[in-house]
């Protein structure tokens, strides 16, 4: 197809012409009232979906992505506040300040290592690993496996290889017994039970505590490790799911607990966990411990490969940690996709990176009191997150880059000069070491104050921290005090009350100079030359938004089914945002069938761009679900790349574990897909199951975009604020 205007050729499926701008034509769209869905609708319960019998047969969202946009962060909260204070586990009394705040050196007046390494093969080394098997060995076998690749390294009894096994209903190996904690070691390549300890809770301070006390008096060495095994959720969010007691989790000041009670050092710390590679995890271990290994990002399934590096440890008992680290790293990346991440932290240079995050931190509260709230919050707002957005957690130096702040220089040297070794992601923006910044959940700031009070991480940072999020929260408001997110949905249940926060201070930005957009008008508008409705946008508008996501709704002659939001908008030459979706008339289809699709994160690689997005659907009948969609530059009609438990479904304690990697189908499981209803009026009617119930076959469905069909489309546009406000646009009906 040509451009009429001005000869251009143009893709089938466009919109416009990229070259000069020209509107294809269709059928004026009748201009309707909004539809206001409620966006943060909890699901109903498995018992009480119903079934919708309705089936849309369909084709493809436009694969066109006129600008990259940040993903929506979904809401999480965090449940209990963790114990406050590092406390000897033996007497159960407070340990003093100085064992959980380190003294902040000069950069180059670092420590001695902890360990010291004797050379020549002479040292011995116990390798503790605390594996909490949880439903990544219930429902895919993974330590199982990673037991195997235990099994599988070759050392010999200078490395002793001590395992905790637990927090797991159903384990996919004759050896271990289902929900029982059982300890471990390995000789000669077979799997030796020690003790079997019963049912009882792992994440517990004192659990842990046991383990390594256990470890080092019976297994005495000159360096010692500690690796845990399981599921992560990051600074604020903690280590670890148990299966058997699932309101516990490991926050880091009950990691801390643990390891001031103990009467040893680390030669390194790991995670085989998600989320943990941060600097707050790694200030919480320095005075413990000589290095970190872990990961910004969520990990694979797979995890790290033990074979590998239990050899190079075999090989030779008096490895570097630093070159023992890199064997860790390269193997991890070797058995997953270099997109992952993995870092080797030297925690004696913590202390120096903390310092000069601090006073960064305090050149950033004096950038607030200038009226730049704006460019932090969008330089937050385009840092490389993790976890899809949801954890608030980001690359510390990406963001120093995008904040451009005095001070930026000697931090980033710092992080460059502690992290001794990492992967060469094809992700940009990974640097690794990530840290907590409080952006999409506000109301979870509380605990984290709390929090890293306990492991004496705050100072300036937390100065600035709290300018900050008052001129958030206040930017929040509009003039009668009331959440601008609640003036738009209608739904009081939405606000927040930040009243009921110590750092919430109404009076604190006084005087400051908020630039918003006025919500209140933003009325659509008809264009009769091109023949689409638009919502009138200024280049100091987009200088506002953080986030742009198209909205499609179907009317199936009851209601509304909500077909999800997609990280698509178009813009015409004058910068207005247009609606013109109904040319297009298509949507995410899997094995054929239109399914509901939820953007989420967008990955920049050296590949290209990748989007990533997820499907809700039920696994067996009885398993919430959301099967993972993957696009990229390769493969832009998209393919499955597995699938997660529902959020609803991962939330322990509170605490909100992120699940290591995706869950693959098997052959003949039974996959039906969900959409969410809303009435007439706007309402959230429930969730309904969607389309025909799938059977995976020999290989996974393909996944395609597939028409609609004639049902009538509305389509609206969801925007988010630099003070992440949430805004509907009217909505237009295409039939």
């Amino acid at each position: 197809m040509y451009c009429s205007n001005c000869g251009s050729k143009i893709p089938a499926n466009a919109a416009f012409c990229a070259n000069c701008g020209k509107q294809l034509h269709a059928p004026r769209p009748q201009l309707t009232q909004p539809v206001q869905p409620a966006y943060y609708a909890t699901q109903p319960s498995q018992a009480n979906r119903e079934k919708k019998t309705h089936t849309i047969i369909g084709i493809l969202a436009s694969a066109v992505v006129v600008s990259v946009i940040v993903l929506i962060a979904l809401l999480v909260s965090l449940g209990n506040r963790p114990p406050a204070g590092p406390t000897d586990l033996t007497s159960n009394t407070a340990l003093s300040t100085s064992q959980a705040v380190p003294t902040i050196p000069q950069q180059g007046s670092f420590r001695p290592n902890y360990t010291t390494i004797l050379g020549g093969g002479q040292d011995v080394n116990t390798i503790m690993i605390y594996m909490v098997g949880s439903d990544l060995e219930s429902n895919s076998g993974a330590a199982t496996l990673d037991l195997q690749e235990m099994l599988d390294a070759r050392f010999g009894s200078n490395v002793n290889v001590i395992i905790e096994t637990g927090g797991c209903l159903y384990w996919q190996n004759s050896r271990m017994t289902d929900g029982e904690v059982q300890r471990w070691t390995i000789r000669d390549g077979e799997l030796i039970l020690l003790e079997n300890l019963g049912q009882k809770a792992m994440l517990t301070p004192q659990a842990l505590k046991s383990f390594i006390d256990y470890s080092v008096a019976n297994y005495p060495a000159n360096r010692y490790s500690l690796v845990f095994w399981d599921h992560g959720g990051g600074s604020l969010y903690g280590f670890g799911s148990d299966e058997v007691y699932p309101d516990s989790c490991l926050y880091l000041p009950d990691i801390a607990q643990s390891l001031a009670a103990c009467d040893i050092k680390f030669d390194f710390v790991g995670f085989d966990a998600c989320l943990m590679g941060s600097i707050e995890t790694a200030y919480m271990l320095e005075p413990y411990a000589d290095y970190l290994i872990a990961s910004e990002e969520n990990e694979p399934g797979l995890g790290w490969d033990y074979s590998v590096w239990l050899t190079s440890v075999g090989d030779n008992p008096s490895i570097d940690t630093v070159e023992l680290g890199k064997s860790v790293v390269d193997s991890f990346i070797d058995q997953n996709d270099p997109r992952y991440t993995l870092s080797v932290v030297s925690l004696r240079e913590i202390p120096y990176v903390y310092a000069t995050l601090c006073a960064m931190m305090a050149n950033a509260s004096g950038d607030l009191a200038e009226q730049e709230f704006d460019l932090i919050s969008d330089a937050v707002a385009d840092t490389k997150s993790f976890s899809e957005g949801r954890r608030d957690m980001f690359d510390l130096v990406d963001l120093t880059d995008q904040c451009d702040l005095d001070g930026e220089a000697e931090l980033v040297a710092a992080v460059e000069s502690c992290v001794k070794y990492q992967n060469d992601s094809t992700s940009r923006g990974i640097n690794g070491l990530s840290f907590y910044f409080p952006y999409t959940d506000l109301s979870v700031y509380q605990y984290a104050r709390m929090m890293f009070e306990d492991i004496g991480f705050g100072g300036q940072i937390y100065e600035f921290y709290d300018s900050f999020v008052n001129i958030l929260a206040n930017g929040q408001r509009n003039s009668d005090g009331q959440s601008l997110h609640a003036y738009f949905t209608d739904d009081a249940d939405e606000v927040t009350d930040f009243n009921q926060y110590d750092w919430y201070d109404e009076d604190a930005t006084a005087g400051y100079d908020y630039d918003m957009i006025e919500y209140t008008e933003l009325e659509i508008f008809w264009d009769d030359i091109n023949e689409y409705y638009y919502l009138p946008m200024t280049d100091e508008d987009w200088d506002l938004l953080t986030e742009v996501q198209l909205q499609i709704l179907v009317d199936d002659g009851e209601g509304f089914i909500d077909l999800g939001l997609d990280q698509y908008f178009e813009n015409d030459e004058d910068g207005n945002l247009i609606f013109n979706y109904g040319q297009d008339n298509t949507w995410v289809a899997i094995g054929g069938q239109i399914v509901c699709y939820y953007a989420e994160d967008i990955l920049e690689t050296d590949d290209g761009t990748t989007f990533i997005g997820y499907v809700p659907a039920v696994l067996n009948e009885t398993t919430d679900i959301e099967i993972i969609l993957i696009y990229s530059d390769v493969d832009p009609d998209g393919s499955i790349a597995g699938y997660r438990m529902a959020y609803s479904n991962s939330q322990i304690g509170g605490a909100g574990t992120e699940g290591k990697g995706y869950f693959q189908f098997s052959e003949g499981d039974l996959v039906e897909f969900v959409c969410d209803f809303y009435t007439y009026e706007g309402d959230f009617d429930a969730s309904y199951y969607f389309g025909d119930p799938l059977i995976i076959g020999e290989t996974l469905p393909e996944v395609s975009y597939e028409d609609i069909g004639s049902w009538p489309i509305y389509q609206s546009y969801l925007l988010i604020d630099i003070y992440q406000n949430y805004a509907w646009t009217e909505t237009v009906i295409f039939e």
